[in-house]
């Protein structure tokens, strides 16, 4: 009996041992794979961000870059000649506000240097270069490929502009960038060591890195273009990268103005080495805590073995301890009960129900919209504004007329929702207050294109209309200045007949 009992005990304590690592070792692991997808995730999103900014930057560059080219076509005047103290001052004016490595040089369309604000500059034929021979071949605004300066051996990239006088051809005016300059950019996005930057031309042509490299790469055949950029516009993914082989986390966007793809990439092993520094150092506390649970199981054993009588009070300790843990599951599972019961003794009113719903199906409208079409085409302004008023009418049951007279405009992603937001809010404002028991009730919705990047919305009923200094404070009220803040717009109501809401906003 006694001996059975030890052997019981210790079989217990053994599969007690055997339980308790599978469910360390368990929760171990999952810890291990959330940290470690979570480490991911965050380097995901540095590199987006990084993206990001080199985007900003690049379409800083490329617009300053044609605006300086502009300045220094007009600086020329209509009679080109070389040797003007005048114009040459000029065209170092059009360099204000580009990075310190900027030159500009004006080439003949014979090869000869006209003009250059690069002291170090020699009258090297050029006209073999594609900064040059894309001009000439008719292109107004050209971007080069990475290349390498013929005067002091740096990486270099161009943008050039092709110059004509009564529609002949005469020459290039070129400005030059020092490659290096995204290591400044690099520096101050701290992507830590192994990272790089780099701008890419949409036919898979490299424009830039760094760190730099030295000639020209074609990507054309990496995982980006054959791959990413066919799928979307930005994003990110892990690849070897194709100059140096090493494994990244890298991040991409387009810069549409310039044909131009940016690049952010981290280290795959930078971004989780803290991670594993982080994994060991838990390892180094959970691993001994692991083993000195075992010790303790096996000293257990050994109290079992030295004292069966302590082992039956134990056992009598542990149906007790069995009981009481039972009672306070019952007594749980009855507050749970009780606290569900209570949960659904709550209700809404009919009103801020419909409120709620309503506003939850004006922001469905969008995202149905987004997978319904192209999802990096702007919304269809006539089917979107149906698409959210047909909700609205449903939803009150109105007898009222829509009368909706909707140029065919293009509706961003970015102000979608507010729109949806706002019309939304009026015309259930008018369901509820202007056209309620009217059987000749009307309600037109207007949106019309004033310029070229202003646009009008008018929502108008033929109710009796209300007085703006005793008009509603609550929070349809809000949600309205709130959307229209949101558009950048400004808005206005009209009491002449009936009531009509009208907001001016840009669009795109």
């Amino acid at each position: 009996m006694v001996t059975r009992a030890i052997v019981g005990s210790a079989r217990a304590a053994t599969i007690f041992i055997a339980v308790t690592f599978l469910v360390y070792s368990s929760i171990v692991g999952a810890l291990i794979y959330q940290g470690y997808n979570a480490a991911q995730d965050r380097a995901e999103s540095s590199v987006t961000a990084a993206a990001k900014a080199v985007k900003i930057n690049t379409g800083w560059i490329v617009e300053v870059a044609r605006q300086a080219l502009r300045q220094m076509v007009v600086a020329l005047g209509p009679d080109v000649e070389s040797d003007n103290p005048a114009t040459l001052t000029s065209i170092r004016a059009s360099l204000e506000g580009l990075p310190s490595s900027a030159k500009a040089y004006i080439v003949s369309a014979d090869g000869r240097t006209l003009y250059t604000t690069d002291p170090d500059a020699s009258n090297i034929d050029v006209r073999d270069r594609e900064y040059f021979t894309g001009p000439a071949s008719g292109q107004q605004f050209f971007t080069s490929s990475l290349l390498t300066s013929r005067i002091d051996g740096s990486p270099i990239f161009t943008f050039s502009r092709r110059l004509e006088r009564e529609g002949v051809f005469i020459g290039v005016a070129i400005i030059s960038f020092d490659a290096a300059l995204l290591g400044e950019l690099l520096d101050s996005l701290d992507l830590g060591a192994g990272s790089t930057l780099a701008i890419l031309r949409s036919d898979g042509m490299l424009v830039a890195r760094y760190p730099p490299v030295d000639g020209s790469v074609d990507l054309t055949q990496h995982v980006i273009f054959k791959d990413h950029l066919l799928n979307s516009n930005a994003g990110t993914y892990i690849s070897e990268s194709p100059v140096d082989g090493e494994k990244r986390f890298v991040g991409y966007q387009t810069v549409p103005e310039g044909k131009l793809i940016t690049i952010a990439s981290m280290g795959y092993s930078e971004a989780l080495e803290r991670f594993w520094r982080r994994v060991w150092v838990f390892l180094a506390i959970v691993i001994p805590s692991i083993l000195a649970l075992a010790a303790c199981a096996f000293w257990v054993i050994s109290l079992l073995r030295r004292d069966v009588v302590k082992n039956e009070k134990l056992e009598a300790s542990f149906e007790t301890n069995k009981m009481l843990f039972r009672e306070i599951h019952h007594r749980v599972k009855n507050n749970m009960q009780a606290m569900q019961a209570l949960v659904g003794m709550q209700k809404l009113t009919p009103e801020v129900e419909t409120n709620f719903k309503l506003r939850l199906a004006a922001m469905a409208t969008v995202h149905e919209h987004m997978y319904n079409y192209d999802k990096y085409a702007a919304l269809d302004a006539p089917a979107f504004i149906a698409s959210v008023t047909e909700n609205i009418f449903k939803a009150h049951g109105s007898p009222a007329r829509l009368n909706l007279d909707v140029d065919q405009i293009p509706i961003s992603h970015d102000q979608a929702t507010s729109l949806a937001m706002l019309i939304n809010e009026v015309v259930t404002n008018s369901l509820k207050y202007a056209v309620i028991d009217m059987t000749d009730a009307e309600i037109r919705i207007g949106l019309k294109l004033l310029t070229e990047d202003t646009a009008e919305l008018i929502i108008a009923d033929n109710g009796p209309g209300f007085d703006p200094n005793t008009g509603h404070s609550g929070m349809g009220t809000k949600i309205i200045k709130g959307m229209v803040m949101q558009l950048h717009g400004s808005h206005a109501y009209d009491f002449k007949a009936g009531t009509s809401f009208s907001l001016r906003f840009p669009i795109g």
